[in-house]
Order: C-alpha cells, then sequence, then structure tokens
C-alpha cells in the first residue's frame, strides 16, 4: 500500500521514465499518478490529483518549475527538486532547508530524500502557521519585486522585512544577527554564508568572515590595511585585507 501519491514533472521523458522506474523497483510505498512536462500541464494534473508530493524540474522551457509554486497561495503538496543545474537557485532551495536532487542522483540519494519527506509529514511543526515552502516562495517573489523583502524565520513564525532596511548582518556561529536601520536587530537560525548567498544579487557584500554589510547602506569608508565601512547605523565593521580589492571595487558602483 502506498503511504506518498507522487506527481513528476519534467520536460524529458527519459527523466521521467528514470525516475519513475527507480520508484518502481526501489522506493516501495510511493505510487506514481501521473506525470507532466511542463507548468500549465502540471497545474491541471496538481489540481486534479491532490497529489503529496511533487517532484518538480527546475529548469524547464517557456517556464521554470518555480513558476508553477507561484501560482498557489499556499501549497499544499511537499516538493523535492530535480536539476542538472547545481548553481540555478539552489541558494533559495538551501535557504530555506527544502529537498533537492542533482540530476544524475543515485538510489539512495532519491530513497534518503524520500526518507526526510516521510519524516516531515509524520512530524510537520508549522510555527504560527508557516512551513519551509511558505519562507521559500515568499522570498522568491519578493526578492524579484522593485520593494524588495525577506521572509526571515523565526521561534515566533516570520518576519518581513525590506531588503533596503537591513543595514548588515553579523555571525554568529550557525546563527545571524540582522541590524536594522531602526536600531533593532534580530537572531536568526541562519548561518552568514546562507544570507551572503541569498543577497548577493541585492546590493549585500561579505567584507569579512563574521560580516555582510549592505553597501546602500553605507555611509564612508575608512582607509586602513582592510579597512573599515562605516555603516549608518553607527557601526565600524572591519574589512578583510584579502577581501578588500573586491569591495572597492563594488564599492566604486554606488
Amino acid at each position: 500500500m502506498s503511504d506518498i501519491k507522487a506527481i513528476i514533472v519534467d520536460d524529458e521523458q527519459h527523466c521521467i521514465d528514470a525516475l519513475q522506474t527507480m520508484l518502481l523497483k526501489k522506493c516501495p510505498g510511493v505510487e506514481v499518478v501521473g506525470s507532466a512536462k511542463g507548468v500549465k500541464e502540471a497545474k491541471e494534473l496538481v489540481d486534479e490529483l491532490h497529489p503529496d508530493l511533487v517532484f518538480l524540474d527546475v529548469e524547464m522551457p517557456h517556464q521554470n518549475g518555480f513558476e508553477l509554486l507561484k501560482q498557489y497561495e499556499k501549497v499544499a503538496f511537499d516538493v523535492i527538486f530535480t536539476t542538472a543545474y547545481e548553481q540555478y537557485a539552489l541558494k533559495a532551495i538551501k535557504f530555506n532547508a527544502l529537498d533537492y536532487l542533482l540530476k544524475p542522483f543515485s538510489v539512495k540519494e532519491l530513497q534518503d530524500a524520500l526518507d526526510k519527506c516521510r519524516e516531515k509529514k509524520q512530524h510537520r511543526q508549522k510555527e504560527n502557521g508557516t512551513s519551509p515552502m511558505d519562507v521559500f516562495l515568499q522570498n522568491m517573489k519578493t526578492l524579484q519585486q522593485s520593494h524588495k523583502k525577506i521572509a526571515l524565520p523565526t521561534i515566533n513564525g516570520l518576519v518581513f522585512m525590506p531588503v533596503q532596511n537591513i543595514v548588515r548582518c553579523e555571525s554568529t556561529g550557525n546563527y545571524t544577527r540582522i541590524f536594522f536601520t531602526d536600531k533593532k536587530n534580530l537572531m536568526v537560525s541562519r548561518p552568514l554564508k546562507e544570507f551572503e548567498e541569498l543577497l548577493a544579487d541585492v546590493d549585500f557584500f561579505r567584507v569579512h568572515n563574521s560580516h555582510l554589510i549592505n553597501l546602500q547602506q553605507m555611509q564612508s569608508y575608512i582607509q586602513g590595511e582592510g579597512g573599515f565601512a562605516l555603516m549608518s547605523d553607527g557601526a565600524q565593521v572591519e574589512v578583510s585585507r584579502r577581501r578588500k580589492a573586491d569591495f572597492l571595487k563594488r564599492a566604486m558602483q554606488f
């Protein structure tokens, strides 16, 4: 008896066939109830069959896999992303602790992803009604808009903050403390590296192992071996010597 009803979305038939065969032969408990080669067909299939899980290809002609998710106010199914492009949007996927399989993937990798899916299904803990998928969709939508916001997961739920209101981010081990223009700060359970990847395209720069700054919130630069960036909140943030040249190159663009 199956405990997971799944749909495969991939523009290449041989990928659909290969995954379906792996699931049939090596992954008991998973029933593939349909497949689609594009977003429009996938949307119709999901609405009709209400799957527990969607294997979703990222890079497809006309519309990528994320376009399917954007059509839902709230995603009622789990997603395992599949992609041959390691760099493509994986920073957003990793940031929100979602599962993905990098093509070509092994049976063991597939089984591990399904185990995680089952574990999340059994022990799902939604803080204030939010989930990693909610956070992911919010960040995918708003980071592409003119008034960019980021959804920050906290122990109490989500905090939605305009990116321009973030002055700097400081590493504290596996956590990051975020400082805002209103002088408040927030501790988030994500390492600084993940913020660096998520915010790289919106004028943030890693000036030091411990510091990521919003270049739009930098008021001046103080010369030195590495130097210091003087931020709008009054903080004087050290610039490491090895990052100085790249930092000054980026800073001169403003």
